[in-house]
Formats: C-alpha cells, structure tokens, sequence
C-alpha cells in the first residue's frame, strides 16, 4: 500500500517509514504541514494518509483530514499523543478510519492500516451501491419518492418530480403529503398516500393524483415499507405511474366493444326482421279472408316492434270511420273514429308537450315517439298503422314499421285483386 506520512516530528516520521516498509508498505512521500499534506496527495494520491493531529502551519491534521476526505476519499488514519475528549471529538468529526495514540508498536500500526483499508474498501462499494441505485432510480419510468419515518421527503425521482409539478431538489424534507395527495378517483374523497395498496385482479388499484399544477392523473402505485434489521421502520418507497392514457384506451376499447356489441344485435334484428317480413309475404299470398289478413300483420307487428304499441286501422266506406281491426299491447284506438286531417300522410315525430297537430288516432297526453303509416289498397289509402314508444328511437322502429306498412299494403292490393278474379 502506497502511504503518506504527515508528521512534524522527525524522529517519529522517520520510524514510521522503517517500520511501514518492514511491514510491507511503501512510502511515497513525508511531510510537516497540513497544507505540504494536501499538495503531496494531489500530486502523487496515495492509498492511505498517516495523519498527526497537530501540526504547525495554519491547516491542522484534522481540516487537512477533511479535504483529504471529501475531495479524493482517501483513508486516513489519525496519529496523536492527545486523548483528550475535545480533541477526540475534533477528530471523529473528520470521518477518520482509524485512530492510534501515540507510542503505538508495530503490531497496532499494522491492525490500524489493515482496518482502514478495510474500512475504505467497504466505503467504495456502499458508495458504488448508491450510485448505482440513484442511477436506476432516476432512469426508470416510473415515479419514486422515498420518505424517512416521519414521512419526510428524502428523494424524488425526475419522472415524480414532472409529474407532481416540482424539480428533484425541491421537496427534499418536505412531508409527503405536501406534494403527494391521492384521492378516490369515484368519490373524491381522500385515501391515505402512506398506507393504500389496494389492487384490482392483481394489479395496484388506480387512484387519482392531484398535482401542484391542478392536474389530475390516473395513477397506479405501490408503497413498500423500509425496515431495519431490528424491524424498525425507516420510512417507505412509493412507485407509482400515470395510467391516464392507458385508462382512456381501456375506455375506449370498452366503448367500441358495445358499440360492436349494439351493431350485432342490430344485425341480428335486422335478419330476423327480414325473416319474419318473408313469412309475412308468403302468409298474405295465402290468407282466405280480410280478417286473417288483418291478424297475420297484427302478429308480425307485434314480432317486429315488440317494445311499441301498435293498432292496425282500417277505412269503411259504408260507415265512414275507421275501425281498429287488430293492436299489440294496449290499443291506441278503442271505438271508430272519423278520419283525420292527416289521413293518408306518413308521419313519424318524437311528441313534445305542445304539437301543432294532435293526431285523434294517438291519444293525447302521450309523450314520446309517434308514428302514423298509411296502407294501400291498389293506391288507394285504406288503412292505417298507429304505433306509439314512450321513449324517442334511434329511427331503426321507423324503418321496420315502413317496411310492415309497405308489405301490408302489397297484401291487401293482392287480396283484392285475388277475390276480384275469383268473383264471376
């Protein structure tokens, strides 16, 4: 080991060369003063200092120490003939990694290097340890903070620190719930920063994070306790990151699924409407009479708009009203009536309080969706298709209702042609 000697006697310094190359050091070089001891290490920066406590010259053994120490964290070992209790402490707050009282033998000397150099080797690798877990620390993704046992800030990572509004430096010995504040992301009632690790299938539960900026994100963390050997608590580690954008994907892919889920449940209408439409047109090719007629348009309605109330109306030219011949759910129609103004008009309106017109085959006082479908007979208007939804529909009711109006008609213009070529 390379070692320089700092000593102001020199019948001592000399015996401490002889007796370090006896034991297997090399000296590299010997000086008086604590300033001569700072440009020695600068020039030749030994493995060890042997430093004498008191020293002439304005730099005593102990500042000497300290520079020694912080600018090139070399060991050192401190030489006195003094111990005194001041002069100890003087000496501990220099951070030495060994102490020897003056006369020391060569066996001290000897464990007191070994121990320093020990010591030092020790230093290095806490040091690269830290180092290490710094760097990773503030290189990851996510969020760190790290909070003494009082839930004081000791670190903040640079990605916490974006986050929360803050730089790194800042909230160093801040409490926690300075910059740290979690709420319930439904409720927005608070949850405790320093003990929440609630999870959802495993995962850390989301919350929300109000930063110091007004922000609110979406975050997912996990707090993990720093406990001593003894099982004392010595603070804890919060990880956490913001989930926000990954929240409103899962959102939207939840929104395209139903959105998916509604257009196969349309399709799936839709196919079995046009089944029982086919149904409809081979039955009405068939029908014997007007009232089996009039029922088999009945039970497709019924098929076809099961959330509507419908009543099929048909013209008398004998009686001159119009008489309900058939409903599904309660009837819009009880007893004829004459006909309206609109006969023979499609109307389709979602009804307000206050219409300008009030079709007599609806109901006053009914608020909702409407529909009135004229039926021809041979392009003559003979019937008509009242049909009622408390609730406004998306249009899909009218257009399937248009198509049972339509094939309606076809039928009843079939039907009367039918019985006029059978009629001699």
């Amino acid at each position: 080991m390379r070692v320089l000697i700092v000593e102001d006697e020199l019948i001592i310094a000399q015996d401490l060369s002889h007796t370090l190359r006896r034991i297997g050091h090399s000296v590299i070089d010997v000086v008086t003063s604590g300033e001569e001891a700072l440009q020695s290490v600068s020039q030749h920066t030994p493995d060890l200092v042997l430093m004498d406590i008191r020293l002439s010259g304005a730099v005593d053994g102990i500042e000497a120490a300290r520079h020694i120490h912080s600018r090139w964290g070399i060991p050192v070992v401190f030489l006195t003939a003094h111990a005194d209790d001041q002069t100890v402490r003087e000496a501990l707050l220099a951070e030495p990694w060994a102490y020897l009282l003056k006369p020391f033998d060569e066996r001290e000397l000897e464990v007191a290097i070994a121990v320093a150099a020990y010591k030092h080797r020790l230093e290095r690798r806490l040091r690269s340890s830290e180092r290490h877990l710094r760097t990773t620390l503030t290189s990851i993704g996510d969020g760190v903070i790290v909070t003494d046992p009082q839930s004081r800030i000791t670190f903040v990572n640079p990605v916490a620190a974006r986050m929360l509004g803050i730089t790194p430096d800042e909230a160093i010995g801040w409490p926690l719930a300075r910059i740290y504040t979690l709420v319930v992301t439904h409720t927005g009632l608070p949850t405790d920063s320093t003990t929440s690790n609630q999870t959802v299938n495993g995962l850390p539960a989301p919350v929300t994070l109000l930063t110091r900026n007004g922000e609110q994100l979406l975050v997912e963390h996990t707090i993990t306790q720093i406990t001593a050997d003894d099982g004392t608590n010595e603070g804890v580690v919060i990880v956490f990151r913001n989930v926000s954008e990954r929240q409103r994907a899962i959102n939207q892919l939840q929104e395209a699924k139903r959105q998916l889920h509604q257009v196969q449940l349309q399709l799936e209408q839709q196919r079995q409407s046009i089944n029982t439409l086919g149904i409809l047109a081979r039955t009405l090719r068939e029908v014997a009479s007007l009232p089996e007629l009039y029922t088999a348009i009945v039970n497709a309605g019924a098929t076809l708009l099961p959330d509507y109330r419908g009543t099929l109306l048909i013209y008398n030219p004998e009686t001159d009203l119009v008489h309900p011949v058939g409903h599904w759910g309660e009837p819009l129609v009880h007893r004829p009536v004459r006909r309206c103004t609109c006969w023979g008009e499609r109307r389709w309106v979602l009804s307000r309080t206050h219409d300008d017109h009030m079709c007599h085959f609806i109901p006053q006082g009914l608020l909702g969706e409407r529909m009135c479908l004229p039926i021809q007979q041979q392009h003559t208007v003979v019937g008509l298709l009242s049909l009622y939804h408390q609730q406004p529909d998306n249009g899909n009711g009218y257009q399937v209702a248009v198509a049972l109006s339509d094939l309606a008609s076809l039928g009843l213009s079939a039907f009367a042609q039918r019985f006029t070529s059978d009629t001699p």
